[in-house]
């Protein structure tokens, strides 16, 4: 399979830098429009069959990029790039056999969950030491 970075709800400049950055990886760059939002993300890599009767999926209240069939060197240098051309995307994933099976709004939810805990830790080590110091 090809390598293939879905985009979700990136547009105008951003997206014409991001198929710009893809280009040059060789990597195909699929922007999923939004009625497609609810289909299996498998599905919009080609993996596995479309689902035949959705509803439109849920918005997303923001960009979103998921990376297929990158191998790890590839996932690095795309990445590298994006740093490179000042793109940045808080909410990234790599499709597995588990995401795969999630529509868009699933995997939204997951990535900002995750996120948020991730900014939970990072505050939690700062907030003991001002408790300590303040006794």
């Amino acid at each position: 399979m090809r390598p293939t970075l879905l985009s979700f709800n990136v547009t105008g400049d951003r997206l014409n830098r991001l198929r710009f950055a893809c280009m040059r990886q060789s990597i195909l760059l699929s922007p999923v429009p939004p009625e497609d939002f609810a289909q299996p993300l498998g599905a919009l890599c080609g993996l596995t069959p479309r689902a035949s009767e959705t509803t439109p999926g849920e918005p997303l209240p923001g960009e979103m990029l998921v990376m297929a069939n990158l191998s790890r060197p590839q996932a690095e240098r795309l990445l590298a790039a994006l740093k490179q051309a000042r793109l940045f995307f808080p909410l990234k994933a790599v499709l597995t056999p588990t995401n795969a099976a999630w529509d868009a709004p699933r995997l939204y939810l997951e990535l900002t969950a995750e996120r948020e805990a991730i900014a939970r830790q990072e505050r939690a080590p700062h907030q003991a030491d001002e408790e300590k110091t303040s006794v």
